[in-house]
């Protein structure tokens, strides 16, 4: 979906973080009136999880984009399998896509470079715009 690629980009050059940029990107793409407090809640995850370079921030974006939807408030709601489907098998098409998982691996330009930006947006749009299409491929948004 251009227009969630677009808004991930334009977060993202605003100065969010991948995280950011994707969940913030979808929460209006696709209108999932996630509160604000949701969106504060992933700023410390971007590079990797803090800049340790682990969990790409764009796929954690996403799974948590993934789990606003299909989530559990309580533990009677559902099985954590019937939410762990779907991270799982976006986290596979991710890494199949991209290579690899983890933040590091995904970009090893030197942190903060105009080339290590430039290459983090691409991946955050691309990240942004794969898990719109997952969404509605599996009829979980219109």
């Amino acid at each position: 979906m251009k227009e969630i690629y677009d808004l991930a980009e334009q977060y993202h050059n605003d100065g969010n973080n991948c995280v950011e940029s994707v969940v913030k990107a979808c929460n209006d793409g696709l209108e999932l009136g996630l509160p604000d407090v949701a969106i504060r809640m992933v700023s410390g995850m971007g590079g990797g999880i803090g800049r340790s370079g682990c969990v790409c921030g764009a796929l954690s974006g996403s799974c948590l984009v993934i789990s606003s939807i299909v989530g559990r408030l309580d533990p009677s709601e559902k099985h954590q399998t019937e939410v762990y489907k779907y991270t799982h098998e976006f986290h596979e098409r991710f890494t199949k896509h991209f290579g690899a998982s983890c933040c590091r691996a995904l970009n090893r330009l030197s942190f903060g470079t105009p080339e290590y930006r430039t290459k983090c947006i691409k991946i955050t749009a691309e990240a942004a715009d794969m898990v719109s299409d997952y969404l509605q491929e599996k009829g979980l948004v219109k």
